[in-house]
Order: C-alpha cells, then sequence, then structure tokens
C-alpha cells in the first residue's frame, strides 16, 4: 500500500497548502463576528438597528399609541428571547406569543414585560400563567379554569377578552361578549386589561366589526366596567385600516421589516429595513464538464465546462425545498443560480462567473452583500409562498446572532 502523504491528502480534498494558508490570513482579518469566522452551517444574523428603525416608523404611523409588538412563531424566525430583549430595552408597552411555552420561555430568561398570550391553555397551565404573571386571552367559555387556579394561587390575574366580530377563527362571539365579560370581571383578582378583534382585511366588513366592537366597549363603560384597551390593528390593518388603531396596535410582520402582502411591498407605504440575513459559508468548490449531472435523477446536466459550488443549507434549515432553479443567493457580491431543487442539507450553485470563489467563502441565502440583496419577498416568489412561511420556516435551532 503506498504511504498517503499529506499533500495527497489535501488535494483529494480539493485544499492546497496556499489556500490554508489563505484561510489563516482569513481568520486574522476576522471577516465575521465571532464564533462565525470558523462556522461553515447556516446562521442567521439580526440587525438590530433596522429592528429599531421599524419600530420607530410604526410608533409614527400608530401615532405614538401603545404598540404590542407580536413575537409569535419565535419571533416570526427571528428569535423568540433575541427579539424579546431587543424590543424590551427599547420600552415596548407589551409582547404578544401564540403559545403558553413560549410565554413561559421568555420569563424564564428574564424578560419581564407585559406578554400576552394568544393561544389555548390547560388547567396546569392556568397556574403558571397566574405564577408567571403572563396575560391571558380569554376566548371561549373555558375561562373558568383560569379563574380556579387563580383561587388556587391567590394571586391575580390580568386578560385580554378576544371577541369574534366576524373572523370566525376564535373568540366570544359578539352577542354574548358583554355578558361574558360582566361574569369574568366579577370574579375577585381578575383585571380586564383589553378586549380585542382580528380583522377580515375585507375592506367593507372591517368597518362592520369596528363598529361591533366599539359597541361592546360603550356598553361596558355604560355599566360601570372600565377596560382601558380596545385593539384591532395588525401589521395589514396598521397600513389599510386608519380608524382600526384604536388604544393600541399589535403589529408583527412589519417589526421585522417585511411588509403583509405583496401589494403593500410594492407600494412601501411605511418604509421599512428587513432585520434578518441567513448566511452559510462553501462547502466545496469544483468543475463540471459537458454531461456531468449533479443531485438525485441527475436533476442537472453541464452543457459546458462549468464551476459550482456546494453550500451547507437544504430544506432542513427551512428554505423552501420547492425554490428549485429560480433561486439566487449571493457570493463575493454576486447573484448566483441554484441550479436544483435544494436537498436536506445542500444546495448547489453556479459560480462559474464569480472568479476565485474558494471553500470558506461566505454566502448570502438572504439578505445583502455588497450592492445585492436577496428579499423574503424574492424568496417567497420563487417558492410561490408567502413572506410569512418563508420566515417562520426558519430552522429555530440555527444560530440568532445579535448584530449592530
Amino acid at each position: 500500500m503506498r504511504r498517503m502523504t499529506r499533500r495527497k491528502a489535501l488535494g483529494i480534498l480539493g485544499l492546497t497548502p496556499a489556500f490554508l494558508g489563505s484561510c489563516s490570513r482569513e481568520r486574522k482579518r476576522d471577516r465575521l463576528p465571532g464564533a462565525h469566522a470558523d462556522r461553515f452551517d447556516p446562521w442567521i444574523e439580526i440587525h438590530q438597528e433596522s429592528l429599531r428603525w421599524n419600530l420607530q416608523q410604526i410608533r409614527q404611523r400608530a401615532e405614538h399609541r401603545p404598540v404590542m409588538a407580536v413575537i409569535k412563531a419565535n419571533g416570526y424566525g427571528h428569535g423568540l428571547v433575541e427579539i424579546g430583549r431587543l424590543l424590551e430595552s427599547w420600552d415596548i408597552h407589551s409582547l404578544a406569543v401564540g403559545k403558553v411555552d413560549e410565554a413561559v420561555r421568555l420569563r424564564e430568561r428574564g424578560i419581564t414585560c407585559p406578554v400576552l398570550n394568544f393561544g389555548p391553555y390547560s388547567a396546569k397551565q392556568a397556574e403558571t400563567i397566574v405564577k408567571l404573571g403572563i396575560i391571558q386571552s380569554v376566548f371561549s367559555d373555558s375561562w373558568p379554569i383560569l379563574t380556579e387556579a387563580l383561587q388556587r394561587t391567590q394571586g391575580s390575574l390580568r386578560v385580554h377578552v378576544k371577541i369574534d366580530t366576524g373572523l370566525g377563527r376564535v373568540g366570544i362571539h359578539y352577542t354574548r361578549a358583554v355578558e361574558t365579560i360582566e361574569s369574568l370581571s366579577a370574579v375577585p383578582g381578575v383585571i380586564i386589561d383589553g378586549i380585542f378583534t382580528a380583522l377580515t382585511e375585507d375592506p367593507d366588513f372591517d368597518s362592520i366589526q369596528l363598529d361591533r366592537i366599539r359597541e361592546i366597549g360603550g356598553t361596558l363603560r355604560s355599566r360601570g366596567i372600565e377596560v382601558p384597551l380596545l385593539h384591532a390593528a395588525s401589521s395589514a390593518a396598521l397600513l389599510a385600516v386608519p380608524e382600526a388603531k384604536l388604544d393600541l396596535v399589535r403589529p408583527g410582520i412589519m417589526i421585522y421589516g417585511e411588509y403583509p402582502s405583496t401589494r403593500e411591498y410594492e407600494r412601501k407605504r411605511i418604509r421599512l429595513r428587513p432585520v434578518l440575513s441567513m448566511k452559510a459559508r462553501v462547502s466545496l468548490v469544483k468543475t463540471l464538464n459537458p454531461g456531468d449531472s449533479i443531485s438525485y435523477h441527475r436533476a442537472y446536466t453541464a452543457d459546458r465546462t462549468m464551476r459550482v459550488a456546494t453550500l451547507p443549507v437544504g430544506y432542513s434549515d427551512g428554505y423552501p425545498a420547492q425554490v428549485g432553479p429560480r433561486g439566487r443567493i449571493l457570493i463575493r457580491g454576486r447573484r448566483c443560480s441554484v441550479l436544483t431543487s435544494v436537498t436536506s442539507n445542500h444546495m448547489i450553485v453556479d459560480v462559474t462567473d464569480v472568479p476565485g470563489v474558494e471553500i470558506g467563502e461566505e454566502a448570502v441565502i438572504l439578505g445583502k452583500q455588497g450592492r445585492e440583496v436577496i428579499h423574503a419577498e424574492d424568496i417567497a416568489a420563487w417558492a410561490d409562498t408567502s413572506v410569512y412561511k418563508v420566515l417562520i420556516g426558519l430552522n429555530p435551532l440555527l444560530p440568532r446572532v445579535i448584530v449592530s
């Protein structure tokens, strides 16, 4: 057996001593902050100044009404705790989540500002809600579970009552809302902080829904029940339905620099800055000759000599599998075509027209590099899906790093 030398081993891997030396120099220059200078697998960067900018624009649009920032679904893919901490540091009025576990995690990680849980709760979770001072949405006739937990813990319970004014998803039907709130308000220790609804985003019907919740608020006041906050304005309503601002606004997608619809993205009635970038590093570069193929079922066959790069990014990381050859990523500030549908952990891109691409090169999957930008809207269009699904679908296990 012939002895395998170091030089031969490096050659098989496509690594030359000169390249290894260049990698060492790159580390000294510290192209990326922190541990990510040596990371190949994807990571997510959260641009805190963009987040702050978006909050400022929203506050202006809301005419300085209180803002309840919706950070459900892992902060729309941006990181639940990371986003919660930043917003709390900027004196956010409150945060909203979709599950009890999300609210508990915020409390466990030291976030103390008001947190509203939109979602359901069990009897066991009800005690946790009371003990941790979580504000709970009351949206069904199961609210006695909460008041029983309140009696056992001898604490206090803050609630927002969800009114179904026509969306038909969850909520106390508007025709029964007043009697339900009267019963709830009579329970010692219960504090009704607000009543709210979700609009259908049907322009003609939204006004009817708003009339219904205003009427409920007025009837409660006439019966001596003061509810401090009425709210209905999501990101979409904040842009399209000015009268929906009421006493508080609760934007979600706009917090993260994205728009609630393609139409609003095109109109840009408010100037937002995307908060999230997704990056990885090139794990392999090779030459394809005419007739060479790549991926399963020979999904792509080269018709010319070309250079391709493999990135350790796939649908397990949340990149939509259906993007396929329409997709683009950035290397050295240039757009590179995705050649086939991504697999669970890989995508292969054409770098023929990007001279000098090497293993370890930074690739931007979502975000800006040089003068080029890959927007979440771009990926959504390539995948025939929505921005919400692109962002929320990002793997929660990927590192989220706050950058200035």
